[in-house]
């Protein structure tokens, strides 16, 4: 499915919406879990490659312990990337991430515990109904708060309940900072779904992309993997 930078919707249009609409139809709710596994995983490690239209090819690892460790690291030819968030405290290259950053780590922690953070916060999700896309059929966005700064809206396709694409908004003071995903190349490993393909935006101008092609579902990870 090929979105449109143009169908991105307004945070002061998203606000108008929330005022009136209302908690999203639990069918729809009830299909997204059907599709991913309604068993939430504890913790999840994912690896494979991302290309930064910036810096090119990197090694990506991500490593995510419920509900609020996670760490990513992307090597590249010219140097690593690598952030982390325990608990309340986040980190890049080693030194504490400002409000920002922190921001950008909170919403990539978000995105990879959809949906099960999602639908176990169901009383504060708010229906944004119907949303369009170019070449394909619509889909179904559901707002999830973050924090008071940061929400995360989730475009779903209702036949299917799988993820089209997320779109992570973080706003400072009068303004807004966007950044988009979206998922293709369904695979199931161990009853639940994930997308092997996501192509990354950030303010409507396509960034790059990730391909995942190892993801796995340990009991547990140590805190050790979360340290800065």
């Amino acid at each position: 499915m090929k979105f449109s930078v143009h169908t991105i919707v307004p945070l002061a249009a998203l606000l108008t919406a929330s005022a009136f609409a209302a908690e999203p139809p639990q069918a729809l709710l009830a299909k997204i879990a059907s599709a991913y596994g309604a068993t939430p995983p504890a913790a999840l490690v994912e690896e494979g490659k991302t290309t930064s239209f910036r810096r090119g090819e990197g090694k990506l690892l991500r490593q995510y312990k419920a509900p609020d460790r996670f760490s990513i690291r992307i090597d590249y030819s010219t140097g690593s990337e690598a952030r982390i968030l325990l608990g309340d405290k986040a980190w890049q290259q080693g030194a504490p991430a400002n409000p920002m950053l922190r921001g950008a780590i909170m919403l990539q922690v978000a995105r990879i515990a959809l949906p099960w953070n999602m639908l176990a916060k169901r009383s504060t999700l708010v229906d944004l109904g119907p949303v369009s896309s170019d070449g394909g059929k619509p889909g179904h966005a559901i707002e999830f708060p973050l924090e008071e700064q940061l929400r995360l809206v989730v475009e779903v396709d209702p036949e299917s309940g799988r993820i089209l694409r997320s779109r992570g908004i973080y706003r400072m003071g009068e303004g807004t900072m966007e950044f988009a995903t979206v998922y293709a190349d369904y695979r199931t490993v161990d009853g639940r779904l994930h997308a092997a393909r996501e192509e990354h935006y950030a303010m409507g101008q396509h960034t790059g992309f990730s391909v995942i092609e190892k993801v796995s579902y340990p009991f547990s990870l140590s805190d050790s993997a979360f340290a800065p």
